[in-house]
């Protein structure tokens, strides 16, 4: 026969469970009427699962782990990493292919080249429209 700890930890466990379903159909939903329908549920199930961690915790049955502060701050670090990793990720795959590749890869512009001028009675200088580079990398 289950005791009331044991029933508590059930019910908290199925609480977390049926949370996350209702978080993933809320991140699924097509349109958004179905969204505040499934948050809404969602905030309901929240609000259960808190009122049965306070139970427990008054209880003594559930008691959280106190936080380090070394911890903390070593995981708080950790993840601005990570961030800062994503966030040059991101950077290099929006610049343009020119820009993200400059290592071995020669780059060939376009350039005009430079006219003469104009003298009276004298046709125009024609213009250069491409001049390959001169020193390619390769």
């Amino acid at each position: 026969m289950l005791d009331d700890k044991d029933r508590l930890t059930d019910v908290l466990i199925t609480e977390k469970y049926i949370a996350g379903g209702y978080n993933h159909a809320s991140l699924e939903s097509a349109n958004s009427q179905l969204l505040d329908a499934f948050t809404g549920i969602l905030r309901d199930v929240h609000q259960i699962q808190h009122e049965i961690f306070l139970e427990m915790n008054n209880r003594g049955w559930y008691q959280p782990k106190t936080a380090n502060m070394n911890e903390l701050n070593q995981n708080i670090n950790k993840w601005n990493q990570e961030l800062q990793k994503a966030q040059n990720t991101v950077a290099r795959r929006a610049m343009p292919p020119q820009q993200a590749f400059q290592g071995n890869i020669p780059q060939y512009n376009y350039q005009t080249g430079m006219t003469m001028p104009q003298q009276m009675g004298m046709p125009p200088a024609q213009t250069t429209m491409y001049r390959p580079p001169q020193s390619p990398v390769i």
